[in-house]
């Protein structure tokens, strides 16, 4: 039997240190003149994959990916990126990657090929690539604020590049939170109810714009004492599933202990795990992982 593959060390956001720069407004940089016309992705949110040190790491915030073929600017492949790697040093950006995204071992531990493309927000990896040009270049900008990842990447064995920018930040809520008597009207006819509560990265740590839900599950507890539930953790399908079910556990048991907190007694609430196995949705969509990514109140 193969062995499992070696755990990768979180990269130190520490590491880098805090850019007092003047920092222009997002994306930080531009595409070369003339070349708006192509490719052009944006969400307010969105959950990214970046390589930081040998580790895949998801991060979330605003999110935007342009793409420009470095010949119709009339730039070869090593002027485009020295110039981005110039203009992303002189904001205080660090870089950061020190796994070869097309390397294999690499590519087996983050689920294969297909998997790592997706992910990063990529179509394909180069081959190969002149001299001093990196298939992949992923910098980290640290500001008083928040944290920046801007990456540098090619693909279409050179005839393109990717940028990237993702300035970390938390979702905001535009849908009203479900209130304790919506929750017993639902449990009643349905036995089950789905409730969306922001958690940190990667985390089971419940965000502060999230407690008032807590609170509507313990009210709806307090109202109805013979009231028990299981409470379901359930994520997307990005990333490793037995991971994904694990976390989905522990933000599970989180909601748990938070209710606990207030007051309700541990021995009417269950915590369960699900991971991607009870999808609502499609996760090809940000849309579809979002309704996907979710904590259930099913009557026990």
């Amino acid at each position: 039997m193969a062995a499992a593959p070696a755990a990768v060390a979180p990269f130190d956001l520490q590491s880098v240190p805090v850019s007092s720069a003047k920092l222009p407004p997002f994306p930080y940089v531009e595409r070369p003149k003339d070349m708006e016309g192509y490719h052009n992705e944006e969400q307010q949110f969105d959950r990214i994959y970046v390589i930081a040190g040998k580790e895949l790491r998801p991060v979330e915030g605003h999110y935007q990916q342009r793409w420009f073929p470095p010949r119709a600017a009339k730039m070869s492949l090593l002027e485009a990126y020295r110039n981005y790697d110039n203009a992303f040093r002189a904001l205080g950006a660090v870089r950061v990657d020190t796994a070869n995204p097309a390397d294999p071992a690499f590519i087996e531990q983050n689920g294969g090929k297909e998997a790592l493309l997706k992910r990063l927000r990529l179509p394909n990896l180069p081959r190969e690539l002149p001299g001093d040009v990196p298939a992949y270049a992923q910098y980290l900008l640290r500001t008083p604020d928040t944290n920046v990842w801007l990456s540098f990447s090619v693909f279409d064995d050179g005839n393109n590049v990717s940028l990237m920018t993702v300035e970390e930040k938390a979702m905001q809520q535009s849908v009203a939170f479900v209130k304790a008597d919506e929750m017993a009207s639902a449990l009643g006819k349905d036995g089950h109810i789905a409730l969306y509560l922001n958690f940190d990265t990667d985390s089971d740590a419940i965000r502060a714009d999230s407690k008032p839900v807590v609170e509507e599950i313990a009210r709806l507890l307090r109202t109805d004492p013979q009231l028990k539930l299981k409470v379901e953790g359930h994520t997307d399908s990005s990333g490793d599933a037995a991971h994904n079910r694990e976390l989905s556990r522990q933000r599970a048991a989180s909601v748990v202990r938070a209710v606990t907190g207030l007051g309700i007694d541990g021995s009417r609430l269950q915590a369960i795990g699900v991971g991607a196995d009870k999808p609502l949705a499609d996760n090809a969509s940000e849309e579809g992982r979002g309704r996907n990514r979710r904590v259930e109140l099913v009557k026990a």
